[in-house]
Parts: structure tokens; sequence; C-alpha cells
């Protein structure tokens, strides 16, 4: 039994060996192009909300594989939403102190954010024949939302004017991350990859951070991801994909990657 496990590993190391050095898949390229992001929160960006917005923005992907199986791999985004809303009211009093009906007292709130992510990590690859690899990576990332908030109180009446008023906020909110992930890939033709994979992001927060995390508490989530590229040239691939945990979902479409 022992020089039977002991002959299985050989064998598999010896198929993985061959598979190094005729593989196809190649983990040295950049790639950049349009991500969209939504949070599942308890400010305005809430997916649940009807008419919340999404963060859309660009983003950068780097991988560099610097040995037969060791990678290193890198992550930059910014993006940003707005979301407004007017609340107008009748029958205020006047500053005089009189009353009208015709008076229309008008609330309205202009908000930006703004979403800037990155992570960095490194990888093991594991190739299976030329076709198909599994990967597994182990990421730390930091998320920042910036938020700017206008609040405008106006005071009109038979169309007039009389009285406006303006405030101003600003919030910034970080939140750390640690990720764990395995990821198949897998080339249907010399042109045409699909992969996908799973893993384990642990969240925290600073204060009441970019996902709410209330008290600095952590979050833990599962990682499940989808994508697929479409080679044009030999070092030109437009590729898709699709990320979703618990507190948030990713779409990276229009993306276009050079293989180096």
């Amino acid at each position: 039994m022992k020089y039977a496990v002991i002959a299985g590993a050989l064998s598999l190391f010896s198929i993985t060996a061959a598979a190094n050095q005729t593989s196809l898949l190649s983990y040295d390229y950049v790639e950049v192009g349009y991500a969209k992001t939504d949070i599942k929160s308890y400010d305005k960006t809430d997916v649940d909300r009807s008419g919340a917005p999404s963060y859309g923005g660009y983003i950068i992907n780097l991988s560099k594989q610097f040995s037969e199986n060791w990678y290193f791999t890198g992550s930059y985004s910014q993006s940003s939403a707005d979301y407004s809303y007017v609340a107008k009211n009748l029958s205020s009093p006047l500053p005089d102190g009189t009353y009208s009906s015709d008076v229309i007292d008008t609330y309205s709130s202009v908000i930006d954010m703004e979403l800037t992510r990155y992570s960095l990590g490194f990888g093991y690859i594991q190739h299976f024949s030329r076709e198909t690899s599994v990967d597994y990576a182990l990421k730390y990332g930091k998320s920042k939302i910036k938020t700017e908030e206008t609040l405008i109180h106006r005071l009109e009446s038979d169309g007039n004017v009389f009285d406006v008023s303006k405030k101003y906020y600003e919030d910034s909110e970080t939140a750390d991350s640690f990720e764990i992930t395995a990821q198949i890939r897998h080339l249907l033709t010399e042109q045409f990859e699909v992969n996908a994979g799973f893993g384990y992001e642990r969240l925290h927060g600073v204060g009441a951070g970019y996902v709410r995390l209330h008290d600095e508490e952590s979050e833990n989530n599962l990682l499940l991801k989808v994508g697929l590229s479409y080679a044009v040239t030999e070092k030109i691939t437009f590729a898709a994909s699709y990320s979703y945990t618990g507190e948030y979902a990713d779409i990276a479409a229009a993306t276009l990657r050079y293989y180096f």
C-alpha cells in the first residue's frame, strides 16, 4: 500500500512537471478595463434598495510568474457613484412667521462617492495538461470609500426663491481584506478560455467601514468567481469576469489583456 501511494504521488508529479513545460496557459499578463461594483451596505449604495447606484470605473490587473510554479498577482481599481434625491413640502412657515399654502419647502441632497481598491498576493500553479491548470492564491487588500455630500434647503413662493442654505459633509471609510482562493483555468479551444474559482475572504473595517462593519468586527465571506476570455491574437485577449460575496458583487467587463 505504501509503495502504491508513493508511486501515485510520483506519477502525479511527473504529469505536472511535463505539463509545466508544455502548458498553453500563461500567467504573465497585464489587464485593463471597466469594472462595476455593487456593495451591500447601509448607505446609499445598498444594492437591496430600489434605484441604488453602482460604482463604475477602471481596473488594472497584473500577473507575473517568477518561477516554475509560483506567480505574483496584483490589482488596482478606482470607481465612483452618484446619488441624489429631492423632497418637496408645501405649506411651510415664512421667515416673518406668517403662513402661506403657496410656499414650497425643498430639501435636496447630492452625494458623490469614490471607491478605491487594491490587492497584492502570490500564488502556486499546478498544470494538469497543456489546456488545464489550477492555481491557489493568497491576497491582502484594502478598500476605501470617500463620500462628499451637499445638502440644499430652499424656500420659494410664486416662483421666487427667498431663502437658500447649503451644508457640506465629507467622510472617509476603509476596510482591509484577506483572501485565499482556488481557480481552475481551461482552454476549450486555442482562442477560448473559461475559468471558475471559489475562496474565502475576511473583511475587517475601521469604525463603520465601507461595508458597514460596526464596532471593528470582522466579516467572513465565501467568494465565488467565473470568467471567460477570447484571444484575438497570440498576445491580446478580451476577458470578462464576475465575482460575488455576501457583501459585494464585481463585474469586470470589456477588459483587454496583454500577455508578455
